[in-house]
């Protein structure tokens, strides 16, 4: 653990002697420690000059690797003062915002309800930033949007969702009872930060129809995005569940998207359900019976 720590300080610092300092050992003892990790790998992780310390490729490899042990590690020893304290366990979970603000609340309060000695840790992020938590470790399960990079995880379908367009009421596309995306392209839009999955079939229609897509303005969160719609500066799409909720406070419309790349589905993944605590397993199966239907965590 000290050389994993001396050699993610190093390379943070980009120095060997504020790396060595910050782990309180001294210059020449960490070049020891790094000259003998070396050795045992046989291979150079540090590439040392006048301007300090650069990482080979296999000092970068070393270094995600290094950085995930010491996570585990810390995830350890939180999870141990926790049974100290008469907990259970921990639940690290990371979920896109749909899924958050939209179905989990109800899930959650039950689920906490039964196992009170059990601790959650909720994290809200995007797809791709959700895939690499589980897979670093840093979460246990994962709730995504599509199914893109879910190779190697272990998942399964959880809900489906419509995408629809969001407009002004006054927009001429607001009053149709359904639109497509060729038509929706001709408009201008409200981007979305990358990698939204709400997004991508929007950008896989204008790359199949060779033309590009008119971003107007750029938002980082799905309110900001429906109060630009409101002010009429372009069109946005969303969730359908999560647009009807917005629409019912702002001035705004939700037209249906006719396409069937329009229909998501939400996967819930782990790096190996079977791995998971028995109330990692419980989550998992709550989500499932969500619906009423009964499924075991065995089953897939």
């Amino acid at each position: 653990m000290v050389d994993f720590r001396l050699f993610v300080q190093i390379a943070e610092s980009n120095s060997l002697r504020q790396g060595a300092s910050h782990v309180c050992l001294s210059a020449s003892a960490a070049s020891t420690r790094i000259a003998n990790l070396e050795a045992r790998s046989a291979t150079k992780l540090l590439i040392r000059s006048s301007k300090g310390v650069t990482l080979t490729v296999a000092g970068q490899a070393f270094l995600y690797h290094a950085k995930q042990v010491l996570d585990q590690i810390e995830n350890l020893n939180a999870d141990l003062e926790e049974y100290a304290q008469s907990m259970k366990g921990h639940l690290r979970l990371a979920a896109n915002p749909t899924a958050i603000k939209e179905y989990l609340p109800a899930t959650l309060k039950l689920f906490m309800s039964k196992h009170p000695d059990v601790r959650l840790d909720l994290r809200e992020l995007f797809t791709n930033e959700i895939l690499r938590s589980v897979s670093a470790g840093v979460s246990d399960i994962g709730i995504v949007i599509g199914d893109r990079d879910i190779e190697g995880f272990d998942s399964v379908p959880y809900r489906d969702i419509r995408l629809v367009l969001i407009a002004p009421h006054a927009h001429p596309l607001a009053t149709r009872k359904s639109v497509s995306f060729k038509e929706i392209l001709k408009h201008e839009f409200i981007a979305f930060p990358d990698g939204s999955p709400a997004y991508s079939p929007v950008y896989n229609a204008a790359d199949e129809m060779s033309v590009k897509i008119r971003t107007r303005a750029r938002a980082t969160t799905f309110d900001s995005m429906c109060s630009l719609v409101e002010a009429g500066i372009g069109l946005g799409v969303a969730p359908e569940v999560s647009a009807r909720r917005v629409a019912e406070s702002m001035e705004i419309m939700v037209v249906p998207i006719s396409d069937d790349s329009a229909v998501l589905t939400h996967h819930i993944c782990a790096r190996r359900f079977k791995s998971l605590p028995s109330f990692g397993k419980d989550f998992v199966s709550a989500l499932l019976n969500e619906d009423g239907v009964k499924t075991s965590i065995v089953d897939f």
